[in-house]
């Protein structure tokens, strides 16, 4: 399998789960092409194109070459300047490691993970917020985050992934759907009726099971 194809199925799997609905997402990106269409030519240059298609600001590939052919991979929640020193490493040491994924967003990805953070509005929405009450309580977080992020050196893990030659994605908003979609289906097959419920039902998933063990 390729990078673009690992890539675009992360896609589309995130917006098959995405809570404001495949329609929803498809609005988005049409106010996204208006957007774009508005600016000026001298504007345009600037613009990332590739939110043109890809809803998700905090997913995309961040070095290498999207139609190398993956057998390998190095998959993490945090994949870090020293995550991928790990992976040259294990490269020295015969395993095959075509590519590094981090689900936490590293570069631009994390520069702009802001922008993704709407979609909670739409989850709240969904559990019975009145969406402008949703937006309100957002907002705040949102230009927290915002502010967080423009000091941090965030393509350091870009460019030692570069400089050693490692390819290097992130797949973050869709993996996030993907277990929200899961765990609402969950709940609402057993109907957990009090928190304690809940504890026990996440406990009886091995992924949550093990995490307890790991005081995770």
């Amino acid at each position: 399998m390729k990078i673009k194809e690992i890539y675009e199925i992360a896609i589309r799997k995130g917006i098959a789960a995405d809570p404001r609905g495949k329609e929803g997402v498809r609005k988005e990106l049409a106010r996204r092409k208006k957007d774009y269409d508005d600016l000026k030519e001298s504007e345009k240059k600037d613009f990332d194109q590739e939110s043109l298609r890809n809803p998700y600001s905090d997913t995309r590939v961040l070095y290498g070459d999207s139609d190398l052919d993956v057998q390998g991979v190095l998959v993490g929640i945090d994949m870090e300047v020293g995550e991928v020193l790990l992976a040259d490493r294990l490269q020295e040491k015969g395993k095959r490691i075509d590519l590094v994924i981090s689900h936490h967003p590293v570069g631009k990805a994390l520069a702009a993970l802001h922008g993704v953070m709407h979609i909670q509005e739409d989850e709240l929405h969904q559990l019975g917020v009145p969406i402008n009450v949703a937006e309100g309580l957002m907002a705040g977080r949102i230009a927290e985050i915002e502010r967080r992020l423009m000091p941090v050196n965030h393509n350091r893990a870009v460019d030692a992934a570069a400089l050693l030659g490692i390819p290097l994605m992130c797949v973050h908003t869709p993996a996030d759907n993907l277990v929200q979609d899961f765990l609402n289906r969950y709940f609402d097959k057993n109907e957990p009726e009090r928190v304690s419920d809940i504890v026990k039902l996440l406990k009886d998933i091995p992924e949550y099971r093990e995490a307890v063990k790991r005081n995770a």
